[in-house]
């Protein structure tokens, strides 16, 4: 399995050079929208101008092209980190390590992508300055940072493993209506725990780190009587907590702390590779319900 990291940092570069406001929208546009713009169009959100071709853009919090003092400052905090080069590194080696399954793959090239964020949109968004997604539609993922510093940093090539993890889960277990809130966790937990098999426990997210012992209790009672629970609204209560349910327009579940399909998950898949003494890499290929099961995770919870 390859990896082609893509050189945003390079375009950003280009963005600023410049002077043309036309031809920066124009390249903006070129470089770093048209090739998510599908996706882009499954985001839509209400009152979005179906007419703006940044609306997407807005929509995913990115600096646009007239915010050249913001995207300069960004850029250079980045790239004084060597944030590309990492991020490059880590999407090699974590490709790298599919290699013995290509053949349970239908692609061969996982693409990674790093994109500068806007500070003022993620003013009340409780993620550290950083977060990720994969694309729906093709093997390409992103990372976007709006306030890189020494928290999260550190943790990009976690990031860029944790994505690029996805990417192969959801095309062995593709995502539908029917996925469940065991899938979910499953496949959070399963792609932090990737990320920390390649860069040491120092690289897991905060959505791990960050849980107290009182807060994994909380989230592990409710998620126990959920496992097999569907529908998106529903399964993202379970994943991201009540706070991010009640912003979003989804019913809370009382009591799931943020994240807390997030930590559960990373234990689930934690205790099932400890049981079973398989690797990540293997574990990628086995069904949720057998991992929740095979780690007795819930086993002194009474589901009933």
């Amino acid at each position: 399995m390859k990896s082609n990291w893509i050189p945003t940092n390079e375009y950003y570069g280009r963005l600023l050079n410049e002077p043309d406001a036309a031809k920066r929208e124009q390249l903006y546009l070129d470089l770093l929208v048209q090739p998510w713009q599908q996706m882009m169009n499954m985001m839509q959100r209400p009152g979005m101008d179906p007419n703006d071709p940044f609306a997407g853009a807005k929509v995913w919090g990115w600096l646009l092209p007239h915010q050249t003092d913001a995207i300069a400052n960004l850029l250079q905090k980045m790239e004084a980190a060597n944030a590309w080069e990492i991020g490059r590194d880590a999407a090699a080696k974590a490709a790298a390590q599919f290699a013995p399954y290509a053949d349970r793959l239908p692609f061969d090239t996982f693409e990674g992508w790093l994109v500068l964020a806007d500070p003022t949109f993620f003013a009340n968004d409780p993620q550290p300055g950083y977060t990720g997604a994969t694309d729906w539609f093709a093997p390409r993922y992103i990372g976007q940072f709006w306030e890189p510093d020494g928290r999260n940093l550190p943790h990009l090539a976690g990031l860029v493993a944790h994505e690029m993890h996805h990417l192969v889960r959801f095309r062995v277990f593709p995502f539908t209506p029917q996925t469940s809130v065991a899938e979910y966790i499953v496949l959070e937990g399963m792609a932090e725990s990737f990320a920390a098999a390649l860069f040491g426990d120092e690289v897991v997210g905060y959505y791990v780190t960050q849980f107290d012992e009182a807060m994994l209790d909380a989230a592990k009672s409710l998620i126990a009587t959920g496992l097999q629970k569907t529908g998106f609204n529903v399964i993202r209560s379970y994943i991201f907590g009540d706070a991010l349910a009640e912003r979003s327009g989804f019913e809370p579940l009382g009591g799931m702390p943020a994240y807390g399909g997030y930590a559960v998950g990373y234990h689930v898949v934690q205790a099932f590779l400890q049981r079973t003494g398989m690797s990540v890499e293997e574990a990628t290929f086995v069904p949720a319900d057998e991992i929740v099961a095979k780690s007795e995770f819930f086993a002194e919870l009474d589901p009933a």
